[in-house]
């Protein structure tokens, strides 16, 4: 018997079970120059994660057979200009949704496992993107990201949900739902003393299609507040059309809560590509409802204005170009953020009634 046999099947098997499991390093570089007109002046400052915020992260896979995977996802935020970590955070001082650590994040952007497959869909537990944000984004025309994203005027979107458990079911024919539940944990968290029972729970819902030239989406978002267990509603309805020569968009979004907040918003864009560079603007509008004894007034809306280019020098590497303005009514005060949140630009130098507006210069590279 040949003594190498038994040292080269365990090799072998050693390499199969390896050829199983994928780990991968991925990451965004994105570095610009932003200008902002407020009411203290015109701001300039170098940013980082204008068009998608700068990151790292390690994804993997398991195949677990029967057409069935393991799957993981860290990602942390990272800031070129000064290194430090953004949404490091985790306990605000009125906390209004469940956190059971007081501590630091580490991966602030997307921190879940999971399981499923083609046929069964997929179960994640973690800090997940919510599906309300994920149905409206995708048709963003600017994909959530610059000044002139869709997050300046998405009134009731949330983002990421924290403590969450996700469902996405498998894409038949081009549609798609997800679920997903946040249990309220504010009675577990000491920060947010006097909580009542369940609050900061939250529930999201999505329904999806995408096919050919069309996608069309709608999403829904519960949330409760931590303190007083007020409850938020919130709606999206999102559909692009590709007719090659120009892609159309539309965003609607509706919140209310039982209180004081009443609030809707649409926009309208369009996508024009021209070889490797893109054409991309915006038009939307904000109404910004309220209540005063019983009755809801239509005061403090808001118009809003985007245009941008885009050029790819390749698949992972473009320079963008953004220019935004809000003209705030009345005692609105809506302010223009882009995907790092951490430049000069804040909402205490946009007061009641400013038109602020912002131009955003850089670049972005995918590794």
């Amino acid at each position: 018997m040949n003594k190498h046999l038994p040292l080269a099947a365990g090799l072998l098997l050693a390499c199969a079970a390896q050829a199983q499991t994928t780990v991968t390093l991925y990451g965004i570089a994105d570095g610009n120059v932003r200008v902002d007109h407020t009411s203290i002046g015109t701001l300039k400052s170098l940013g980082s994660g204008g068009e998608a915020s700068s990151r790292w992260g390690l994804r993997g896979t398991e195949d677990l057979g029967n057409g069935l995977k393991a799957v993981f996802n860290f990602e942390q935020d990272f800031d070129l200009g000064d290194n430090s970590a953004p949404q490091g955070n985790i306990a605000p001082t009125t906390p209004t949704s469940p956190n059971s650590s007081t501590g630091s994040r580490l991966f602030g952007r997307r921190a879940i496992v999971g399981i499923g497959g083609a046929q069964y869909g997929e179960l994640r537990i973690g800090r997940e993107y919510t599906p309300l944000y994920q149905t409206w984004s995708v048709a963003d025309p600017f994909a959530a990201g610059t000044v002139a994203r869709g997050t300046n005027y998405a009134v009731g979107s949330v983002t990421r949900f924290d403590n969450s458990i996700t469902y996405e079911t498998p894409t038949y024919v081009g549609f798609q739902a997800k679920a997903q539940y946040r249990p309220g944990e504010a009675t577990t968290n000491t920060v947010a003393s006097g909580a009542t029972k369940n609050g900061g729970g939250g529930v999201g819902l999505s329904a999806s299609y995408a096919q050919g030239p069309l996608y069309a989406g709608v999403g829904y978002l519960s949330t409760k507040a931590a303190l007083d267990n007020n409850t938020t509603r919130s709606e999206s309805a999102a559909v692009t059309y590709d007719f090659g020569v120009v892609k159309l968009h539309a965003l609607y979004f509706h919140t209310k809560n039982a209180t004081t907040t009443k609030q809707q918003a649409a926009s309208a864009g369009f996508t024009v590509p021209l070889g490797a560079f893109k054409v991309i603007g915006v038009v939307g509008r904000v109404d910004n409802k309220y209540k005063d004894n019983g009755s809801l007034l239509h005061l403090n809306d808001a118009n809003y204005f985007g245009l941008g280019g885009n050029y790819a020098f390749s698949k992972r590497t473009d320079l963008y170009l953004a220019h935004s303005k809000i003209v705030n009514q009345g005692a609105a005060a809506f302010v223009i953020g882009d995907n790092s949140n951490n430049g000069l630009f804040t909402a205490a130098n946009v007061p009641a009634g400013f038109n602020p507006w912002s131009v955003q210069f850089g670049i972005r590279h995918l590794f």
